[in-house]
């Protein structure tokens, strides 16, 4: 399966790129199997598929009909807080980061409650007990799908 993997995404990017990636399989009903996520790496897509793969993926590989992948293309520090109210929620993710590096969040685009980058922020915040001083990240992705 892990070939299969491979050489359907090498038809859309480079896998010697050292990019983040998220990755989300499925069952044949479209049903969550399982996710994961590295948003900054200094290893190519190619090793970190290979640890998806061999932590996550290989122990359900049976009931996997397709997962999707979302390339990290773009990324950027953005503390500004002028700056961040004017990105459009719909096309970037935030990723959040707690200035100790204990916890983090990712908010993916076009999340339902969220609209404002203020309710955004609050909401993350709250639920995911990210206390004091965070480091914003937003970045966008490319979609890949495989189908296995």
């Amino acid at each position: 399966m892990i070939e299969q993997i491979k050489a359907q995404l090498s038809q859309s990017i480079n896998l010697q790129n050292k990019t983040g990636v998220f990755f989300s399989a499925f069952d044949a009903q479209g049903q969550l199997l399982a996710s994961n996520w590295v948003i900054k790496t200094d290893r190519t897509l190619e090793n970190i598929l290979q640890s998806f793969y061999n932590g996550i993926i290989q122990k359900i590989e049976t009931q996997v009909k397709s997962i999707i992948f979302d390339i990290v293309e773009e990324i950027r520090l953005q503390n500004d807080p002028n700056a961040l109210r004017n990105i459009p929620l719909d096309q970037y993710w935030l990723f959040l980061v707690e200035w100790n590096g204990q916890n983090s969040w990712v908010l993916l685009p076009n999340t339902q409650w969220a609209t404002r980058i203020q309710e955004a922020f609050w909401a993350i915040k709250k639920k995911y007990n990210l206390n004091g001083q965070v480091s914003v990240f937003v970045f966008k992705t490319k979609k890949i799908t495989v189908q296995l």
